[in-house]
């Protein structure tokens, strides 16, 4: 999972009848890091904030507005390996997210004209049940962002200042090599 940077992952047994390998579940890094979460409330790698972390990604991060075109980001996301694509104002203040789960809800039963909208005018057509995006500073511990994990099904935190303008991005990835490796390290316990 960390090495291709998979959200999820096939856990595969053997069928002891037929002796063929089938998906009994399917484990994800959400799933992973929601049982740390509810299951590891004491421990001094979650009580320390994003600063001291190196947590994340913040240089070189894609950004649009809501006049690029959704080709263009399609373009951002898949030549960036990346599966959201920060949306900024004039101004630099982030003003929403466009996730790869978006080009999904515009070409739903085979339309593809919707493709030719522009950013803003494409956001418009998700769901009213969209949870809307997570944001947190470089001053939150991550046992709090922990907790936005445990009751919300996030998959990322834009990171950002106290004017809202964008500072990096903080993906579930990240959280879960954090947790598994560099965290290992650090103060010789875990």
């Amino acid at each position: 999972m960390l090495e291709s940077r998979a959200r999820r992952m096939p856990l595969i047994d053997v069928d002891d009848e037929t002796k063929r390998a089938m998906v009994v579940s399917v484990v994800t890094q959400y799933r992973i890091l929601k049982f740390v979460a509810v299951n590891v409330s004491d421990t001094q790698l979650l009580r320390k904030p994003l600063k001291h972390l190196k947590l994340g990604t913040y240089k070189n991060l894609e950004t649009a507005r809501m006049e690029s075109s959704v080709f263009e980001v399609i373009h951002q996301l898949v030549n960036n390996s990346i599966s959201s694509v920060p949306i900024l104002n004039s101004d630099g203040i982030l003003t929403n997210v466009f996730e790869a789960v978006d080009v999904i809800t515009l070409i739903k039963g085979g339309v593809y004209d919707d493709l030719n909208l522009n950013v803003g005018e494409a956001l418009q057509k998700r769901s009213d049940d969209f949870p809307g995006i997570y944001t947190c500073s470089i001053d939150d511990r991550l046992d709090t962002i922990f907790d936005t994990i445990r009751k919300s099904r996030v998959h990322r935190l834009v990171v950002v200042d106290e004017d809202n303008r964008l500072v990096g991005i903080l993906t579930l990835s990240d959280i879960l090599e954090y947790i598994l490796l560099e965290g290992e390290g650090e103060d010789g316990k875990r």
